[in-house]
């Protein structure tokens, strides 16, 4: 009987872990901020190939947010970046609040 005790619970503990690691892992997914996750996105990725002087030369390419989000994609994909849709967007956000203003 001991054995089927000590079974149970431990599924019982494996079941626990699992749904605590799941709604963790749903609130990762929420970018209650995206201003900040931008910037933060920007610095972890953007600075390795270029500096804020990209943003505020003058004969920047980027005349409208859609510019600045098509810019935003073609170097994420260039460079091979893990961003979601969400990230990219939010770098968008960030970008546009700090230089553009569109």
């Amino acid at each position: 009987m001991k054995t089927l005790t000590k079974k149970i619970f431990n599924f019982l503990v494996l079941l626990s872990t699992m749904s605590i690691c799941s709604i963790s892992f749903a609130s990762e997914g929420e970018i209650t901020d995206p201003i900040a996750h931008g910037e933060e996105a920007h610095k972890n990725h953007c600075y390795k190939c270029h500096t804020d002087d990209i943003y505020t030369r003058e004969n920047s390419f980027v005349k409208s947010i859609d510019a600045l989000s098509k810019q935003v994609v073609r170097c994420k994909e260039g460079s091979d970046i893990p961003w979601f849709d969400e990230d990219a967007d939010a770098v968008v956000q960030f970008l546009n609040k700090k230089y553009y203003r569109f």
